[in-house]
């Protein structure tokens, strides 16, 4: 297979619909069920841009054959949602080799095949059953020209007609979440996606690692090891002698190989790279068989080849490779002195020339050589010393590289930058830092790294969709990009959260202004589509060097300073300063005591009864939560829970709560005490959380109890930071039947609105209202009215804090009829509630002056 125009690469394709032949012709195919895509499959588990193949061109020299790569997903990262499996493993980017199975799905899949001639189809289409006849006893042009091998878009073009309106209306009911931004490059290991062999062996000569194509190259290599030809002279005392690193041209069996060998001194061993030139290397050799057959290969030659005079360095012949090459005729280039075409160090490179004999070439791994509109071309080749016309010359070969470079610069700007906004990633961000770190230090002056986080990107991409919160980070990026002054970076770190580096500033005004700058320019709503979104942001700052003098000081602080801004409200910024990161400690140390509490079972409810006065019966039972650490005894959530909602831990503890106190009203139920409900207090983190429901529901199949005996308690906070949010989850909540209750109303920005959106079956009056009731007539309006208010909305009424006799007799005045409060009894361990709940079930009623008051405890 080395004639490039004798080697077809086909795909053959077997799904629900028919089996099918798929010449690769182009540099890029998309696949998967939707219409536009050029491979279409027909399977519902295939997504609809499943896959993607790109041509890759092998610009090394060393394989005239194209190579077909196939990635999960399309060239805009998204994956898809079954992943392909690559003979049997799944992949997520690979190197199409003969013979590759690809599976897409269960029943759609697909055979990788490089067809030489006529034959190998024949077998190719004598391998399964189609649904096409072929005539293999054809070239592959006239099988396609005759249509004898349908075109893709012949094949499906009944069955689009037939299923555009099914593909059009597909959805899925579980979406992909978009990763925080890496390049499938990345993920593949270089060295062993790598064509040409890489060897590495120590300084001993024991070889220590081989890629891929190095072990099916050369398979006796470990066998046969230092005697290889590889290997033969390649560990010396001369070694390190002779630089960093040489490249040298070996010989195996008739395979040449040109060697380029690397000194690395920190891993102490040698690698080398091989790059097979038996082809340059034979049409060298046939240079010197006769006149005719040089003259032939010296003009057919696609690569640029010089005669040149060793002594004078001037040009004796140049072919047509080269002079099209450099733009050149044959009679401008021929008598010109080399240097008039090379850009190089005239010295330099003399002491190079004269070091070449026959034997011993010199490779040139890159040169530039101008082209005559004065423009430079890069090029890679070989000088050898040869025999020309009865003399010795210099020959020169070089080929063309500027695709390869274009191809590695590419590679290279991809690797370090943010595919959706073309920003620097986080990898060139931090090579950008410590530049800057160190022309800081040197020159003494000031620098800054500012965090910045869009509020509330969260909400946009589930309300609105991840393709329109991509549409919003690149208007972020650019808006972000204009605010900075020449000098200054903008990287996207991840997901919605960008960073700014300020190379050099004056003082620390200079960051207050471009905070200010960006305030300004997200004033301007974001108009996408018909869409008007206001965008907003949190800004946290670090100084270099008050704030750290090192690159991982200054992120972390500049992130704690972030986080610090969003605590506080957002839309702001904040300058980092020593006690946050004290707090920060804290907050670690904390997390790892509140894992252990959990792990120890350190952790208890104690139950809280709310009384039905007039009739003395209990209506419910509020869990409390408590901690009894061993060091500091019996701690109140006051204390730590604040603290632990700044932490993820709050969802595993909140967890815990909800099902212990499910459990244990279960346990009450079972012992046949009169069913009540138990209310549980929800956190605004876990609120937050899009799957509440469905974990409530797990947790009341879990523990069997029904759930009208389970009362959910949200304060007013927590319902106004996302309406959007708070009226799916509480009507998901309420369709699962359990009851909701408003904590704290009537303090803060009470709204009558939420009573009126949302079906709550109790009224917590906040308990500020009765621990200081002195039975003025605002108090007693106020109360009355929130009272009427439940009673029009068909609402429970319980008032917290009932510390008094006083304080209940103007509540019962005011026709309050549900309490909860010290006055009647504080929180109970679980033994104590039992024992109080059976003691109204033996009596059917409790009698409320019996119980004297207690002393005040926190709850």
């Amino acid at each position: 297979m080395n004639n490039l125009s004798e080697v077809r690469h086909l795909l053959v394709i077997a799904d629900q619909k028919s089996r099918r032949i798929v010449p690769l012709t182009d540099n890029t195919y998309s696949i998967g069920r939707d219409p536009n895509s050029n491979i279409l499959l027909y399977d519902r588990q295939v997504s609809r841009h499943h896959a993607t193949i790109l041509k890759i061109d092998d610009n090394t020299g060393n394989n005239d054959q194209p190579c077909y790569r196939i990635i999960d997903g399309n060239l805009q990262g998204k994956k898809s949602t079954n992943g392909i499996a690559v003979n049997g493993k799944q992949s997520l980017s690979h190197d199409l080799a003969p013979g590759d199975l690809i599976r897409f799905g269960n029943q759609c899949q697909a055979n990788y095949h490089m067809i030489a001639d006529s034959s190998e189809l024949a077998l190719l289409e004598g391998s399964g059953d189609s649904n096409k006849e072929i005539n293999t006893s054809l070239p592959l042009e006239e099988l396609l020209s005759e249509n004898k091998i349908a075109s893709l878009d012949e094949i499906f073009l009944e069955d689009e007609e037939e299923d555009a309106e099914q593909v059009q209306t597909m959805s899925f009911k579980k979406r992909e979440k978009k990763t925080e931004s890496e390049s499938l490059k990345n993920q593949v290991s270089l060295a062993d996606a790598n064509p040409n062999p890489i060897i590495e062996v120590d300084f001993q000569g024991q070889i220590v690692y081989l890629n891929a194509a190095a072990k099916i190259k050369f398979p006796d290599l470990n066998k046969l090891q230092a005697l290889h030809p590889i290997l033969q002279n390649l560990v010396g005392e001369r070694t390190p002698k002779e630089g960093t690193s040489f490249v040298r041209e070996i010989q195996i069996e008739n395979s040449f190989f040109e060697q380029h060998i690397h000194y690395l001194k920190e891993s102490e061993c040698l690698r080398s790279y091989l790059f097979e030139i038996t082809k340059y290397r034979k049409r060298e050799i046939k240079l010197t068989t006769g006149k005719d057959r040089y003259r032939f290969f010296f003009e057919q030659s696609t690569e640029g080849i010089l005669v040149i005079n060793p002594d004078t360095k001037h040009i004796i012949e140049a072919n047509q490779a080269y002079c099209k090459l450099l733009g050149y005729s044959s009679a401008e280039i021929i008598g010109c002195n080399l240097y008039q075409l090379l850009e190089i160090e005239r010295e330099s490179f003399n002491q190079i020339l004269e070091q070449i004999t026959p034997d011993n070439p010199y490779i040139i791994r890159e040169s530039f050589h101008r082209h005559q509109n004065g423009s430079l071309l890069a090029v890679a080749g070989k000088i050898n010393l040869t025999n020309y016309q009865r003399q010795e010359v210099l020959c020169l070969v070089v080929r063309d590289i500027r695709d390869r470079k274009q191809a590695e610069e590419e590679l290279q700007y991809q690797l370090l930058h943010d595919p959706l906004t073309n920003l620097p990633n986080r990898q060139l961000f931090k090579q950008q830092l410590a530049t800057a770190l160190a022309h800081a230090k040197r020159h003494e002056h000031l620098m800054a790294v500012i965090f910045i986080d869009i509020d509330s990107f969260t909400h946009i991409n589930n309300t609105l969709g991840h393709s329109l919160g991509d549409k919003v980070l690149q208007s972020f990026a650019k808006r972000l990009s204009s605010c900075i002054r020449a000098g200054d970076m903008v990287n996207r770190w991840g997901s919605d959260e960008f960073v700014v580096l300020l190379p050099q500033i004056k003082n620390t005004e200079d960051t207050v202004k471009l905070a200010q700058r960006i305030f300004e320019i997200l004033q301007r709503p974001l108009i996408l589509g018909k869409h008007r979104l206001q965008i907003k942001c949190s800004i946290g700052i670090a100084i270099y060097p008050q704030d750290g003098d090192n690159a991982e000081g200054l992120l972390k602080n500049a992130d704690t300073a972030l986080y610090r801004t969003k605590e506080q409200g957002k839309n702001h910024y904040q300058f980092y300063s020593p006690h946050l990161t004290a707090e920060a400690e804290i907050l670690m140390r904390l997390e790892s005591l509140l894992h252990q509490a959990l792990e120890k079972k350190q952790f208890f409810l104690e139950y809280q009864p709310q009384l039905e006065y007039k009739t003395g019966k209990i209506v419910g039972m509020e869990a409390l939560l408590r901690w009894e650490n061993p060091a500091f005894g019996v701690i109140m959530p006051q204390k730590f829970l604040p603290l632990a909602a700044k932490t993820n831990l709050i969802l595993h503890l909140s967890k815990w709560v909800l099902k212990t106190a499910c459990e244990q009203n279960l346990s009450w139920q079972k012992d046949n005490l009169p069913p009540i409900p138990v209310t549980v207090n929800l956190s605004a983190k876990e609120f937050q959380q899009p799957h509440l429901a469905t974990v409530v529901a797990s947790i009341l199949d879990e523990t069997g109890l029904d759930p009208q005996w389970l009362e959910l308690e949200i304060t007013e906070l927590t319902l106004r930071q996302n309406l959007n949010l708070a009226r799916k989850t509480l009507q998901d909540l309420q369709n699962l039947g359990v009851r909701i209750a408003l904590d704290d109303f009537g303090c803060g920005f009470s709204s009558l609105g939420y009573l009126k959106q949302f079906s709550f079956r109790t009224l917590k009056l906040h308990q500020d209202f009765v621990r200081d009731l002195r039975g003025t007539s605002e108090e007693l309006g106020l109360i009355s009215a929130i009272l009427a208010i439940g009673k029009g909305f068909n609402m429970r009424v319980v008032a917290e804090g009932v510390e008094t006799s006083e304080q209940l007799k103007i509540l019962e005045d005011l026709d309050c009829r549900e309490i909860q409060g010290y006055w009647f009894s504080h929180p109970l361990p679980t033994k104590e509630a039992t024992e109080l709940l059976s003691k109204i079930a033996r009596n059917n009623y409790i009698d409320s002056a019996n119980f004297m008051s207690l002393p005040m405890i926190d709850s």
